[in-house]
């Protein structure tokens, strides 16, 4: 019995270092700050000790249990396999681009954060105010740098970016990305267990997301909200207390907006015009409508030729900056006067789609309906769903302008664990639903 509770323990604290210490790793390398391939690293370690005691302790861990959303992960990776054989270059495939490090290796990294999230058990109570306050120190370091009093020497930084926070990953469209899936978590503490520490942490993570002046990350954290009323609404409804703490929710985030605003020399009003003025001259479809989104628009279509060109199993993982330089680098010459080499599709289906085929773009939806639809039969059983599900459905709607990035992936394919997990999150005792119903 003792023996049963230690194993819980080693695999709980497993997933625990995943999603509460992973996030705030960065090391200086030869006088830059590393936040890629650091985070990896540290991923492996865990995983090697994932592979360890599932081997030493077999009877209590599950490597990969036979479900469906699982065949259809195992399918999806079994064609970024065999689409290495097909790659422009498989050893930066295998490896990663010196750009992104998001080869297979990383691939198989993330895999091993779901599996250890599987395995997890009853990882609520910590779980939540853990991300939260991971996340409250990555958007408070975010916030510092956007207004200029970052105690780290900017020459540190591998990028330098003006007027826009980064924090641990390096990139605000990546910090963007993180903070869509950590927004959530923090309102569960406020509006299930009444903590108005969950309140704070909110606004500290909004105002960190809106630092980051990342556009499809803030229609994405927009949608997630919207998203967790709804959850709630279908699960269980909403009591008359509850109606209070949404408006006080929807009062503090247009006090933090109404703040930034102010302080950001109306930075935020133009980004957020922007979004729309984008949108108008799509639909008009105006004369430079595919420089839109930060020139999405335009590296989209030159994406959506190459899927054309190779549709069953892509190019390569992280060679898509090697097949945009094959085969477009004149038109982009002429369209920009010089070359601009673009590693990803700044969307992630497509980036899929792109980098190991059609078929294991098919095979990765498959995974995410079926892990969703499964979220959404554990509604009822504990409010903890609502927030996790909500912010998976935050992070696929900014996926479609983001990328897949080291530094958040493994975060995303942690929640999906929890979320399709047998245990990690059990059933809340009868009292809950007699008390919200009283």
């Amino acid at each position: 019995m003792k023996n049963d509770i230690n194993i819980i323990k080693v695999k709980n604290l497993l997933f625990y270092l995943v999603v509460g210490f992973i996030p705030l790793v960065l090391i200086p390398i030869d006088g830059t700050l590393e936040t890629a391939w650091p985070k990896l690293v540290f991923l492996a370690i865990i995983a090697m000790l994932f592979i360890y005691i599932s081997v030493r302790r077999s009877d209590s861990v599950t490597f990969m249990e036979n479900t469906l959303e699982n065949r259809f992960l195992a399918g999806y990776f079994v064609l970024v396999v065999i689409s290495m054989f097909f790659s422009m270059d498989p050893a930066v495939s295998f490896r990663g681009s010196v750009y992104r490090h998001d080869g297979l290796i990383a691939f198989t990294l993330y895999m091993f954060s779901y599996l250890v999230a599987r395995n997890a058990k009853n990882v609520e109570k910590v779980m939540f105010p853990l991300v939260t306050v991971t996340s409250m120190i990555v958007a408070f370091y975010g916030i510092l740098q956007f207004y200029n009093i970052d105690p780290i020497p900017a020459d540190l930084y591998a990028l330098q970016w003006t007027n826009k926070a980064f924090a641990t990953m390096g990139n605000p469209n990546f910090l963007g990305s993180y903070l869509v899936l950590s927004i959530p978590i923090p309102l569960y503490l406020y509006f299930y267990k009444g903590r108005r520490f969950g309140l704070f942490a909110y606004n500290i993570l909004f105002l960190g997301l809106l630092c980051t002046q990342t556009r499809g990350a803030w229609i994405g954290a927009f949608l997630s909200l919207i998203a967790f009323l709804i959850l709630h609404k279908v699960s269980r409804g909403f009591t008359k207390a509850e109606k209070k703490k949404v408006i006080i929710v929807f009062s503090a985030s247009l006090a933090v907006i109404a703040f930034f605003a102010f302080t950001s020399n109306n930075l935020f009003m133009v980004r957020f015009l922007s979004v729309f003025v984008d949108f108008s001259k799509i639909v008009k479809r105006e004369e430079d409508a595919a420089m839109g989104g930060s020139m999405r628009i335009y590296v989209w279509g030159k994406v959506i030729e190459l899927i054309k060109m190779r549709p069953l199993f892509g190019y390569g993982l992280d060679t898509m900056y090697i097949a945009m330089n094959t085969f477009f680098r004149g038109e982009i010459i002429s369209d920009f006067g010089k070359y601009v080499n673009w590693d990803k599709s700044h969307n992630e289906y497509l980036n899929i789609a792109v980098s190991s085929g059609l078929l294991s773009l098919v095979a990765y939806l498959g995974f995410i309906f079926l892990s969703l639809k499964k979220g959404f039969r554990r509604l009822r059983l504990h409010p903890a769903f609502v927030p996790l599900l909500a912010a998976v459905i935050g992070y696929l709607i900014q996926a479609l302008f983001n990328i897949q990035v080291v530094m958040v992936y493994y975060v995303f394919f942690s929640y999906l664990g929890i979320l399709t997990s047998k245990s990690g999150i059990v059933e809340e005792e009868e009292t809950f639903s007699l008390k919200h119903s009283a």
